[in-house]
This record gives structure tokens, sequence and C-alpha cells, in this order.
């Protein structure tokens, strides 16, 4: 207080003196010496009189006080310099996201990114180097979970705050929750490899049902070619000498054939469907042609034999109903397989 009011009659009486500062210049005078005053007043002080928000804007540098010595006074603490808010770390949720930085008009600016978690120039070693090698090298420069960009010193060791959720999470869940998590997981697997084994024995199954299926249809075939050659065989001997006997002959040599080639499905097929339609329809025609010439039929039990398949709808077998060639138009060539 003192010092205070010396300063003030001194710069009293200056103003006295000079007569020829206006007014207007007096009080700017006294306003700036007042609030040089302030800047050594006591902390007590500063409680009553406040100061001004230009003054609490622009910092100051106030000299030490004797009576204060060496102890930090608030103002000191008030003036300290202000850093500003952190700056936001980036994040890239996908690595399509982190491709998209290492395109060639962007890859310098991605040599230039900083680490995420030391905050130094990462990629700065890939600036000589090729884009495309860099990009085949994207799952060692980002991180996965928290999606930043890491150097190579905090490639494996970093802050990752995913990692400390589910460690803070696994230190919370208690040893039996983990213990029964763990065994519904087992179980879980077990079931899904019974339902797989399950699903492929049951395909195995409809498979084989299927090739049973198509083999029984081709043993059906075969037996009535063979019981259609061996009747044809027998009427050509029984058959008096001359052009009607050569033609059942011919007749039973194309059957013959025939019987041979449905057999071999049997055992070894070749086609991908249940039976040779073409050469049962090869066999059809030469019974009805010999049957044609004979004017007899094959008698099973008493009852006419029926070339129908009974897998087979009936309007699909109307070719079996068409008359029988006649004997002079008859083409034996076209009776052979091929």
């Amino acid at each position: 207080k003192a010092l205070r009011r010396t300063r003030s009659d001194a710069a009293q009486q200056q103003v006295r003196k000079s007569h020829l500062i206006p007014n207007l210049s007096k009080a700017s005078t006294n306003t700036s010496l007042l609030h040089s005053n302030a800047a050594f007043t006591s902390p007590m002080s500063e409680q009553v009189a406040s100061p001004s928000s230009e003054q609490a804007s622009s910092p100051t540098t106030q000299p030490p006080s004797p009576n204060t010595g060496t102890a930090a006074s608030p103002a000191g603490s008030a003036n300290a310099p202000d850093t500003g808010p952190t700056k936001a770390v980036a994040r890239y949720a996908t690595e399509a996201d982190v491709l998209a930085l290492m395109t060639n008009d962007k890859f310098k600016k991605f040599c230039k990114k900083k680490c995420g978690e030391c905050g130094c120039v990462a990629f700065k070693r890939f600036a000589k180097m090729s884009p495309l090698v860099v990009r085949a090298r994207v799952g060692s420069l980002w991180c996965q979970k928290c999606g930043r960009l890491l150097c190579e010193a905090h490639r494996n060791q970093h802050s990752c705050e995913m990692e400390m959720e589910e460690l803070e999470r696994r230190r919370r869940v208690d040893v039996d929750a983990i213990r029964e998590g763990i065994k519904r997981q087992e179980e879980e697997k077990e079931q899904r490899a019974a339902d797989a084994d399950a699903l492929k024995r049951a395909e195995a199954g409809a498979k084989a049902a299927r090739y049973r299926m198509w083999k029984d249809r081709r043993r059906h075939v075969a037996g009535i070619s063979s019981s259609v050659a061996s009747m044809v065989q027998r009427w050509s001997v029984q058959a008096d000498a001359g052009r009607k006997r050569d033609r059942l002959l011919d007749i039973y040599t194309s059957c013959n054939r025939i019987n041979l080639r449905l057999w071999n499905e049997v055992s070894q097929p070749e086609i991908l469907s249940d039976v040779d339609m073409d050469a049962w329809k090869r066999l059809c025609r030469n019974y009805a042609g010999a049957c044609a010439l004979t004017g007899l039929v094959i008698l099973v039990e008493g009852v006419e034999l029926d070339l129908r398949l009974p897998w087979l709808r009936d309007e699909d077998q109307d070719w079996l109903d068409a008359p029988p060639p006649d004997a002079n138009e008859v083409d034996l060539s076209t009776a052979d397989p091929p």
C-alpha cells in the first residue's frame, strides 16, 4: 500500500507540471497508471478490484514482490500458457479406408501420417517405396481393433482401447461364468459337427438310393432285352430257310448287341440317366418287327409281354403303339448300336 501511495503521488505531481497535455490525455494517463499499479497489488486487493477483460486476456510479467519472497502467487498460476485442446487421432474402420490413403496421388501424404500412439511420423521410411509394395503390408501398419495408424515401434505394443475393454470385461467376469461359456462353446461346436455329419450322411444316403433305383431300372430293362433276344433266336431257328429266316437272324443279331449294351450299363454305367432310351427304343422296334414276321408274341406267366416302363407316363410311351414297319421297308442298319 505504501508503494501504491508513493507512485500515485508521483504521478499526480507529474500531471500538474505538464500543462500542455489535454484533459483527455490526462484521463488516459491516470487510467494506465492505475492499471500498472494494480499489477503490484496483493492478493487481498485483487479480490476487491477485479482486472479488466483486456488485462485478464493478455499475459503480464510480474516482478517478484519483496513481501512475498519465493512463494508462488495465485496470479502466476492464472497466467500459465494454455496449450489448447489435444488433436483427435484419426481412426479408420475398415482396411479399405486405409488402402484408400495409399493411392498414387495420396501416397506422399500417407507417408507423412503420424503414429496414433506416439505422434511421430510413422511411415517416413516408405517414401521411396512403391505404393503397391506398401499396400501388401497394410495389416502391419494399422490396428484393426482401434483403427489407428501405428509406427514400427508401437505396432505390437500400444494402448488399444478395445483390448483394454476386453481385459477389463474379463476381469469382471466370474470364473464360473467363464467355464460355463467355454463349455457352451464346446457343446455348440460338437453340435455343429454332428449336424454337418448328419447332412453328409443324408446326402450320401440320397445318392446311394438314387444309384440303387437307377440300377434296378437298368436291370429291369436288361432282363426284358434278354427275353426278347432269346425268343427271337428261337423263332429264327424254327423258321423255314429263306428270306424270312435271314431277316429274323438279322433282328436277333441286333437284339443281342443291344442286350449286351444294356447289361453293361448295369455293371459299368456310362450314361448319366437311369436307362439308355435309344437302345431301348431300338429293341422295341426289333421286337415289333419279329412279331410282325412270325405272328407270335412272348408270354410271361400267361400274359403278353408288356414293353411299357412302369416309371414313365403313358403319354411318354406313345411310340410303342405305332404300327410296325413293313417287312420290305425294314432298315436293319439302324438297329445296330454305334
